[in-house]
């Protein structure tokens, strides 16, 4: 028989990506999403429900009875918290408690897996670098404190009700389909420009600031290589453990296009809330039998459309 994936979140980058993968490896996958995906895979079932709606979420999680449930469903980006707070946190962290309670409640035992964020560690002096699971958590903004808060509420439920349960703390991770992030900005900028200008003008904030990126590949692989093998209870880096800065990604659209790019830095795309640099300590997760594929010139290859 078949195992049972549930996953939360969907519709998302990460969920999309994550519902095909365990498609194509012949799982029965559900799905939750808050509104219809643009494109729904055949042999999916789609269930339209908010996490923040425990009873619905109740009957559904009752229906399928998974034997994995992947905790996707969230509010992911920075500014948004900052002019949405309350929505931040109430999706972010009661979404969590109600799948949590859930399952304590219909007594079921499935591997959970939570969708958690390297924002969760905030801004740290170089030297402190890579972060490890024990570094300790200093969020800067409400996006971070929420998905902390996520991380804390899992440890919880876990020491009180024995859940099968595990953290995957995510850094910076990209692909074709990715908007609101650096990739999806230059490449656009690129792309819309490239066949008809032969000076290329990118728009950019701070180009010294430095990430951890990764292939979502190499993220969807982790996922499931926790949910197999990580020990309940405890959290994981999804990282490749290296500092990229912004400005590499610049220098490698420049070498790969052989065009002319002049780079924009402009005082309206500084952020404040942006962490100077963060990377991840993956030798937790290594130990688990993974290790990142890819690098951020493959992410940029797809997404540049760039001739290998």
């Amino acid at each position: 028989m078949n195992k049972k994936i549930f996953i939360t979140g969907a519709e998302g980058f990460l969920g999309s990506h994550l519902t095909n993968y365990y498609k194509k490896k012949n799982y029965k996958v559900f799905c939750s999403v808050k509104k219809n995906p643009k494109f729904k895979l055949k042999n999916v079932k789609y269930f339209k429900c908010d996490v923040t709606n425990k009873t619905k979420l109740k009957d559904i999680i009752s229906n399928i009875k998974p034997n994995f449930i992947f905790h996707l469903a969230a509010k992911s980006h920075p500014l948004f918290s900052f002019k949405n707070p309350i929505k931040t946190i109430s999706i972010n962290t009661i979404g969590t408690i109600n799948i949590l309670q859930n399952i304590i409640e219909l007594n079921l035992n499935p591997k959970i897996v939570i969708a958690c964020s390297s924002a969760q560690y905030g801004t740290r002096i170089f030297k402190e670098l890579p972060l490890n699971e024990k570094s300790g958590f200093k969020p800067d903004h409400i996006y971070g404190v929420s998905k902390l808060f996520q991380n804390l509420v899992s440890e919880q439920y876990f020491k009180m009700f024995n859940l099968k349960i595990c953290n995957a703390i995510i850094f910076n991770t990209s692909g074709p389909g990715k908007t609101n992030d650096v990739f999806y900005d230059f490449s656009r900028q690129f792309l819309n420009q490239y066949r008809n200008k032969k000076i290329i003008k990118i728009n950019c904030g701070n180009i010294l600031n430095k990430r951890d990126f990764l292939h979502y590949t190499d993220t969807i692989s982790a996922l499931d290589i926790i949910s197999k093998k990580g020990r309940n209870g405890e959290s994981y880096n999804i990282s490749t453990g290296k500092l990229i800065t912004i400005k590499s990604l610049l220098d490698y659209i420049i070498i790969k296009s052989k065009k002319k790019i002049e780079i924009n830095q402009l005082k309206e795309n500084l952020r404040v809330y942006d962490e100077k640099y963060i990377s991840g300590n993956n030798s937790k997760l290594k130990k688990l039998g993974w290790s990142p594929k890819k690098s951020y010139k493959e992410i940029l290859d797809e997404m540049c459309k760039f001739q290998k």
